[in-house]
Formats: C-alpha cells, sequence, structure tokens
C-alpha cells in the first residue's frame, strides 16, 4: 500500500499517462489515502516554458503565458487549461507574429476572464501589452508597445487597476533605472499613457514585481543592482508615481540580496516580498505599508531560492515555489506564520531532471498549490497541481495548547457573625412630678414683743441622713446615684431633689468648702427668710441659682453643729 507522495506525470499532446512514485511506477492511481500531485507537460513543442505567468480562471483552471525560445520563432504563447491539472489545453502558438517577443511575461485576467500580458520584445527593444479579445486569446486580440524610448521593457510585471487599465513596472536598460506605466485605457493604445521613472539612482529595477495598494497607488520590490546589491521596496503616493517623492526603501542590504523578487500585500497593506539573499531564500515582511522602520522582519527559510513567486494563503501565510540551484528541483514553501518564522514546510514535488526554472505560482480554491515552471532538462512548459496544500509533505502538528491550569477557588470565609448585642434598655425616665405650687402666705404683722430673756436652746439632735437607695432594672445599666440629702435646722425642708432639678445632679463626692451652718442655705453666715425661700424653691423642684462658691442644694458639706 503506498503511503507517499504521488506525481502524476501528464502530457496532453501525446496523450500519454504516467504515475511515477520515485522511482516506481503504477498504472492505477495510488492507493491508502496518499496524496496525489499532478504534474502536466502542456507543451513540450520545442524549447517552450522560459518566463512563465499564471493566474487561475473562474473555474480554477490555469492560464499561462511563457515564451517559445525555439528558433527562429521565439514568439510569446498563451495557454488556457481545459480542467484543473491542464490536461487538456487550449493555446495558440504565434499570439504577436513578430519574431522575438514573449520574454519577461506577466499576465492578469481582465472582469471577462481575457488574458493581458506585459513583456519584452527582443527585436525592436520595446515593452509590448498584449489584450486578448477572449479567454483563449484565439481573436479580438490587440497588441501595442506603449514605451518604445530606448532598450525598455525588461522584468515586466503588471496588474490591472479598478477600471481594468494595465499597470506596469519594468527596467529600462538604456538608463539604468525603473520605470512604471499606467494605462488610460484597457489597451494601453492612445499614445498617451503615464510613464514615469521613480527610482533612476544608479542601475536600479532588474526583478521587479508590482501590486496595487487600496488606494490604487503601485508598490513594487527591485533590485538595486551594482555597486549597492540590495533589494528595494517602491511605495507610490499616486497612481502614476509621477510626484518625484515616493517613498523607495532598502529594507534589505546583508550582502548581495533582491534579486528574483516576488511582492504581495498583506491584509494590512504592508508588503511581503520573497527573493534570493546570496543563494538561499528570504522572505521580508514589513511592519508598515512603506518597508521604513528599519525594523522588518527577514527569514532565510531555505539555503537555495532562485525564480521565486509568492503568494498569501487565506491566513496571510506566505506560500512560494522556487527553484533549489543546488539539487535543481522544484520546490514550494509552506510558511507556518506570516512570518515564516516557524512551522514552515518545504515540498520537493517535482525532482526528475533540471527542473523549476521561472516559476509562477496561484493557490486553488483548496489551498493546494499551483505552479507553472521551465523543465531544463526536456526544454518544456510544465504545470503542478498539488493534491493539498503541502504537496504531499506532512503538515506541521497543530500544536495542542497547553490548557492554564484552572485555578482553585479560593474559598470566600463566611464572615464571622458579629454577636447581636444586647441593647441596652432604655430606663424609663422617671416622670416629673407637676409640683403643686405653695401659695404665699400673707404674713402676718409680727407684733413686736417684750423683750423676754431667752432660755438657752436645747441643740438639735443631728438627723441621721436617708441611705441612698439602691437601684432596680436590668444588669448592667448604669444606675444614677440619689444625692444625699442635705439636713437642715427645719425637718420639714430636708427633701432629695429629682435628678431632672435644673440644678444639675449633684456630685457624688463630698465638695470640700468652709464649715456651714444647719438652715444657711445661701451662706451668708446666718439663718435668714432668704434660707426659707432657697429650700422651698429646691423642694418644689425649681431652680437654686447659688452664689459663685457656696454649694448647690443637695450637696455634701460640713456644717457646724
Amino acid at each position: 500500500m503506498l503511503s507517499r507522495p504521488v506525481a502524476l506525470i501528464v502530457a496532453p499532446a501525446a496523450a500519454i499517462l504516467l504515475v511515477v512514485l520515485l522511482a516506481v511506477l503504477s498504472c492505477n492511481p495510488p492507493s491508502g489515502g496518499a496524496t496525489v500531485n499532478v504534474i502536466s507537460a502542456p507543451d513540450m513543442a520545442g524549447d517552450t516554458g522560459q518566463y512563465t505567468s499564471l493566474v487561475l480562471d473562474s473555474s480554477g483552471n490555469p492560464v499561462v503565458s511563457y515564451y517559445y525560445a525555439e528558433p527562429p520563432y521565439r514568439a510569446l504563447k498563451v495557454l488556457h487549461c481545459g480542467n484543473a491539472n491542464c490536461s487538456a489545453v487550449i493555446f495558440v502558438p504565434h499570439i504577436d507574429a513578430a519574431v522575438g517577443v514573449g520574454e519577461y511575461t506577466s499576465l492578469a485576467l481582465d472582469g471577462d476572464g481575457n488574458p493581458v500580458v506585459s513583456y519584452y520584445d527582443a527585436t525592436n527593444y520595446d515593452l509590448k501589452v498584449l489584450h486578448c479579445g477572449n479567454p483563449n486569446c484565439n481573436a479580438g486580440n490587440v497588441i501595442t508597445s506603449p514605451d518604445t524610448e530606448g532598450l525598455v521593457g525588461y522584468f515586466t510585471s503588471l496588474a490591472l487597476d479598478g477600471a481594468g487599465n494595465p499597470v506596469v513596472s519594468y527596467y529600462d536598460w538604456t538608463n539604468k533605472g525603473l520605470k512604471v506605466l499606467h494605462c488610460n485605457d484597457p489597451n494601453c493604445s492612445g499614445g498617451d499613457e503615464s510613464i514615469t521613472s521613480p527610482d533612476t539612482a544608479g542601475d536600479v529595477g532588474m526583478f521587479t514585481s508590482l501590486a496595487l495598494d487600496g488606494a490604487g497607488n503601485p508598490v513594487v520590490s527591485y533590485f538595486d543592482g551594482p555597486p549597492n546589491y540590495d533589494l528595494k521596496v517602491l511605495h507610490c503616493n499616486d497612481a502614476n508615481c509621477s510626484g518625484g517623492d515616493e517613498s523607495i526603501t532598502s529594507p534589505d542590504t546583508a550582502g548581495s540580496v533582491g534579486d528574483y523578487s516576488s511582492l504581495a500585500l498583506d491584509s494590512g497593506g504592508n508588503p511581503v516580498v520573497s527573493y534570493r539573499g546570496g543563494n538561499g531564500l528570504k522572505v521580508l515582511h514589513c511592519n508598515d505599508a512603506n518597508c521604513s522602520g528599519g525594523d522588518e522582519s527577514i527569514t532565510s527559510p531555505d539555503t537555495a531560492g532562485k525564480y521565486t513567486s509568492l503568494v498569501l494563503d487565506g491566513a496571510g501565510n506566505p506560500a512560494v515555489s522556487y527553484y533549489d540551484s543546488d539539487w535543481r528541483d522544484l520546490k514550494v514553501l509552506r510558511c507556518g506564520n506570516a512570518n515564516c518564522s516557524s512551522g514552515n514546510v518545504i515540498a520537493s514535488p517535482d525532482t526528475a531532471g533540471d527542473v523549476g526554472g521561472f516559476t509562477s505560482l496561484a493557490l486553488d480554491g483548496a489551498g493546494s498549490p499551483v505552479v507553472s515552471y521551465y523543465d531544463f532538462t526536456y526544454g518544456d512548459l510544465k504545470v503542478l497541481h498539488c493534491g493539498d496544500a503541502y504537496c504531499g509533505e506532512a503538515a506541521p502538528p497543530t500544536p495542542t495548547p497547553t490548557p492554564s491550569p484552572t485555578p482553585s477557588p479560593t474559598p470566600t470565609p463566611s464572615p464571622t457573625p458579629s454577636p447581636t448585642p444586647t441593647p441596652t434598655p432604655t430606663p424609663s425616665p422617671t416622670p416629673t412630678p407637676t409640683p403643686t405650687p405653695t401659695p404665699t402666705p400673707t404674713p402676718s404683722p409680727t407684733p413686736t414683743p417684750t423683750p423676754t430673756p431667752s432660755p438657752t436652746p436645747t441643740p438639735s439632735p443631728t438627723p441621721t441622713p436617708s441611705p441612698t437607695p439602691t437601684p432596680t432594672g436590668t444588669a448592667g445599666a448604669t444606675a444614677t446615684p440619689s444625692p444625699l440629702a442635705t439636713a437642715t435646722a427645719t425637718p420639714t425642708a430636708t427633701a432629695t431633689p429629682p435628678p431632672s432639678a435644673t440644678t444639675g445632679a449633684p456630685s457624688p463626692t463630698d465638695t470640700p468648702a468652709a464649715d456651714r451652718s444647719w438652715g444657711d442655705a445661701d451662706c451668708s453666715g446666718e439663718i435668714t427668710p432668704v434660707d426659707s425661700l432657697k429650700l422651698l424653691r429646691f423642694d418644689a423642684g425649681l431652680s437654686v441659682p447659688q452664689a459663685a462658691g457656696c454649694p448647690l442644694l443637695g450637696s455634701q458639706v460640713s456644717v457646724t453643729e
């Protein structure tokens, strides 16, 4: 059971089908799930197949422009495959009847699927443009020479603007500069097209590759020849590159780099370029639209890399076809990320002889590579249609994401309930009795007594003060101490004032003072009617103002017997 990639070789002209597995031949398609890469040789007439340019039509069938180098014709050819594998083809041998035309081709399809091709006229040293009248280029074709100034038209790269008008970058051999053509009609036939030379510094403009940004302005990668040997990128700030103030940068100057360039724009409009550096393959991915930061991503995915052709897949990762000049094989690179810095897969889908020159790459609807290229050994045009995205090589393992450990939730501690404090009962206030005003008696006139000798008075015994009652109520409640009664000379004047008396709560401690006489309420040193009035007001719960230094009524004092 076969499990390795298989190449199906198709030569439609001879109607021969060859199934090749390395050195093993098989008459039947392989089983066991092997990937089948289909390789066809749709044109084997003479030395043909250099300078290929490939696009896929709306059905996924390849359309290829290329050069027929067989003398004496040396002509441009366009091939339209009848199916996805080019096992059936339609081609016109001599679209341009002139001799010595068709090198450096670049192809695009207009809105009707008709090919538009830029190429070099080596007889007249001119740039030429072909606009086919139908998808097979067998009727209604228009061929023009929009630039005939000097030796011009090498290394062409073509795109169509939003109106379907061709935009072409190319090399001016005479002036050693880069040129850009922008036609103002689909056929470049007016003789009044825009032609500019945005870079003429040194020997610049070979190996051009062109794309249009979102505004329709050209972006071109190209080679800066001797003495610099650098990769350059031009980004025009208008559709014709006519301002003389375009952005021109050299994002890679490390050694001899920049030939065989191929350019595409990522979803942000930033250039992605494949090219040769030394003898190896390099990929540049700019992080801005002008490649001007000096900090672009540059990687070297392989040690060989001529005749590169680059496209971006649906994820924005580069795919590159190229020629391995060491092993003389066709190679296809699938990058593992947008910068080709990891996860790359390199396949060698055709190793039969010396194959892989002048590659041009597109991806079909499934993302599988389709490549046109030149077979140096037999001088044939070949077309590869890979059976999967990696042309039979093992896909890189999908990294299993390491699950982030789910942290154990930190238990939220149950809040320790605060003990509900036992409310301190508010003691019911002792109602203030409404005192019954004691009527002030009308004093009877005091008769003038006949002086009688006063007997020696018997001293009144010291009254025993009433003890402080023990308060009742809820435990913990602080009882307001009752004031001690102040004994007076008149027993009926002794009373405990209510706490609500405006004289305020009496101090529970004895107030030091000079010895007082019983009944001397106003501290005058003698007993007078004023003392009686104060005692009456105190007993009635009324305010009893005192002179400074005289204790409040109800206070504990020392008295003189």
